[in-house]
């Protein structure tokens, strides 16, 4: 594929690049690679990279940061990240602390103190704001960034602005509801029309969205009659759109790569304690990912209790422990971890690493999840080629049969926390049955017959009978989401008129639905007297280590008077009371 993007001719046309390979196989750097070549021919000034998380974001920042700078030729490029959370990220701090270009202070004199340099100071201003950070050369960031600049939010022309001559390149597309595919489909309206250019990268895209992500790109380059409809079956695949033509090249996969990985079924979680266990005894680096927090909670204290060498990761820690986490886990099971940092050692994981963290596991375990996600879970088990493995690797998944007789509570019953999770049990049941009958993931020859036996036109006449409303509710509700979407993404041809209403804030233009609001809690201590945040250690500033005290949680769990709720849990394991707050007094464990 990056042989591809080396040779692929380029038009001087807004273009959409689609690249569709499997996990681990480089199309990030290919992506990379057509967006220098965009920009040494005068297509673009910089890029901007957007992701489904935070956590991707951080770990595609550090990638890029080590090589962002060859992109430019002799300039001194910016580089930003754009979330919620990017002050906490170490890298990024650092960045914007060295000020970015070797120029001197204004003042030059040795009795009168130095000001900051203009360069300094315009790196630090891009950094302060997440909004300005997309005015930087090159801009890391969660899609929810990009997307506010496609909504009535405010400061969105400054958004679009820091968009417009960037290769805009979204990773995962696969990733997403039908509410952010809609406004994805939006923003790359939006890009073409304004003459840039996009590049989609994914492992498992279903025929359907890539569709419309085309004709959405058309749309914007005021070209309907782009041919779509010959979408092709090869994998891995390079689409090209541009103007009215497109044009499809079956890309030949790294041949390292090419593997088939057995998938054995296990009926529930106390026989996935019992393989965690075997495979840990083995020394071998074991990663067992479960559908909901509350489950990955119960595991790890079931593994623990077996005297295993149990870390976790989920989104419900303090942003300051899970800070320190993701930095641990990628020590650990990346790339460059060793096998003293990895032998015998277990993770238990929410779906936090199943994408875009370079992770690297000898055995692994999961509980049932439609089928791209597996398949993007998979591409953590043998990863990287390491001496010493012994055996080949298999793929356990906790589910029950796919039968044709199979109840409505086929999946709740089993998973009664996770059916909230993935509530369209039909694609559960399609993605068993798809891996029973093909007995392994192919891959890359057979991904495109999985994704498309549980997405692809007609998947649904095989469902049950007792499923099918099931079947029927995911499409019900994914049309309601795109509809939603629909009305509140901007118009290209409307300009600045919205009909309904003013302009708001970005915390409340939602570029994501949520079924199940949450709020931000800050955690604190009391001591001799005073409040202080629960994040202390070295030389923290005040507003950083509030800010690292914080942690999403469900609303539910903390309205009315006091709540009881395991929020969050870091080494230590000590039980202790939070202070109280205006949600009363939260108990959790530590």
């Amino acid at each position: 594929m990056q042989r591809w993007a080396q040779a692929v001719e380029l038009s001087d046309a807004p273009t959409l690049f689609v690249i569709e390979d499997e996990t681990g196989s480089g199309k990030t750097e290919a992506a990379v690679m057509l967006a220098h070549r965009l920009m040494a021919a005068g297509r673009a000034q910089g890029i901007y990279v957007a992701l489904p998380t935070m956590a991707t974001a951080d770990a595609m920042f550090e990638r890029l940061a080590a090589v962002y700078r060859k992109l430019f030729g002799d300039q001194q490029p910016s580089i930003a990240l754009a979330h919620g959370a990017r002050d906490m990220h170490k890298g990024f701090r650092e960045a914007v602390l060295r000020g970015g270009r070797p120029e001197r202070a204004y003042s030059s004199h040795a009795d009168e103190p130095s000001e900051t340099t203009a360069s300094s100071a315009c790196a630090a201003w891009l950094a302060d704001d997440r909004r300005r950070s997309l005015l930087a050369d090159v801009g890391v960031g969660t899609v929810d960034q990009a997307l506010l600049a496609v909504l009535p939010s405010r400061h969105q022309s400054l958004r679009l602005l820091g968009l417009v001559r960037k290769v805009l390149i979204l990773d995962e597309v696969h990733a997403y509801d039908a509410y952010m595919q809609r406004e994805i489909e939006a923003l790359l309206e939006f890009h073409a029309g304004l003459g840039g250019s996009a590049i989609l990268l994914s492992a498992t895209l279903p025929k359907t969205v890539r569709q419309r992500l085309g004709a959405a790109f058309a749309k914007g380059s005021r070209d309907l009659a782009l041919p779509i409809e010959q979408l092709g079956d090869a994998y891995p695949l390079a689409t090209v759109h541009v103007g009215a033509t497109s044009s499809e090249e079956a890309v030949q996969g790294r041949a390292d790569r090419a593997r088939r990985l057995p998938v054995r079924f296990l009926p529930g979680p106390q026989e996935a304690f019992d393989e965690v266990a075997n495979a840990a005894s083995k020394g071998q680096a074991v990663l067992y990912i479960r559908n909901s927090v509350d489950d990955v909670l119960d595991a790890h204290d079931a593994l623990q209790a077996r005297g295993l060498k149990v870390d976790m990761f989920h989104a419900r820690f303090v942003l300051g422990d899970r800070l320190k986490i993701e930095q641990r886990v990628a020590r650990m099971f990346g790339k460059g971890s060793t096998p003293e940092q990895r032998r015998g050692k277990v993770l238990v994981a929410s779906q936090v690493v199943e994408q875009s963290l370079d992770l690297d596991f000898d055995a692994m375990v999961t509980d049932l999840a439609p089928i791209d996600l597996l398949i993007q879970r998979a591409g953590r088990l043998w990863r990287h080629k390491r001496r010493g493995r012994q055996g080949s690797p298999e793929l356990l998944v906790v589910s029950p049969p796919a039968t044709c007789n199979a109840p409505e509570d086929w999946f709740s019953k089993p998973f009664p926390r996770a059916r909230f999770v993935y509530d369209a049990h039909a694609h559960l049941w399609l993605t068993t049955k798809a891996l029973e009958r093909a007995g392994a993931i192919d891959s890359p020859a057979g991904l495109r017959s999985l994704i498309e036996d549980v997405y692809g036109d007609g998947a649904e006449t095989g469902v049950p009978r007792q499923l099918q409303d099931s079947f029927l509710r995911a499409e019900g509700r994914a049309s309601a989401e795109r509809g939603m979407a629909h009305i509140q993404a901007l118009a290209i041809q409307s300009g600045y008129i919205r009909d309904g209403g003013a302009w708001d804030k970005d915390v409340r233009t939602a570029t994501r639905l949520a079924d199940d609001p949450h709020v931000t809690l800050r955690l604190a201590r009391v001591r001799a007297g005073r409040i202080e945040p629960y994040a202390q250690g070295a030389a923290h500033e005040e507003w950083r280590a509030w800010r690292l005290s914080e942690v999403s949680v469900a609303k539910r769990r903390i309205s009315g008077g006091s709540a009881a709720s395991r929020v969050s849990r870091s080494r230590t394991q000590r039980p202790v009371k939070r202070s109280r707050g205006g949600a009363g007094m939260i108990k959790t464990r530590y």
